[in-house]
């Protein structure tokens, strides 16, 4: 499985929420994973599929978007997957892969940017 590149933390790129990280601890990253994989599968398989992906609903496609895996013309791009052919069984782990380190990563800095913020109340 090819490790593909989390995109840099920058102040236009999607983050997760309240709702978001209320979701992720409901279900556990393992449902969420199987989540990620079930979209991935159904929206960006085929060379032709549906590139339209919802903005919210759901931190799996907020990382599709941030991490430029709403299309497969996106893939082609960011990643070097290409999209003439069907996705194959290890490109399909490796985009899974990354939107699952990706919810990692941001559910972490939420946790951490929230703690800080209680912190700060403290001394009010």
């Amino acid at each position: 499985m090819r490790k593909l590149r989390l995109p840099d933390r920058t102040g236009e790129m999607p983050k997760l929420n309240h709702t978001d990280i209320r979701l992720i601890d409901d279900l556990g990253m393992d449902k969420i994973q199987y989540q990620a994989k079930k979209i991935v599968s159904g929206k960006l398989t085929k060379p032709k599929a549906d590139p339209k992906i919802p903005a919210a609903g759901n931190p799996v496609y907020k990382g599709m978007h941030a991490c430029r895996a709403t299309s497969r013309k996106e893939l082609k791009i960011a990643h070097g997957i290409p999209a003439e052919k069907e996705l194959s069984n290890t490109n399909l782990e490796s985009v899974v892969n990354l939107l699952s380190r990706w919810i990692a990563r941001e559910y972490n800095f939420y946790r951490e940017e929230n703690s800080k913020q209680k912190d700060l109340e403290d001394f009010s």
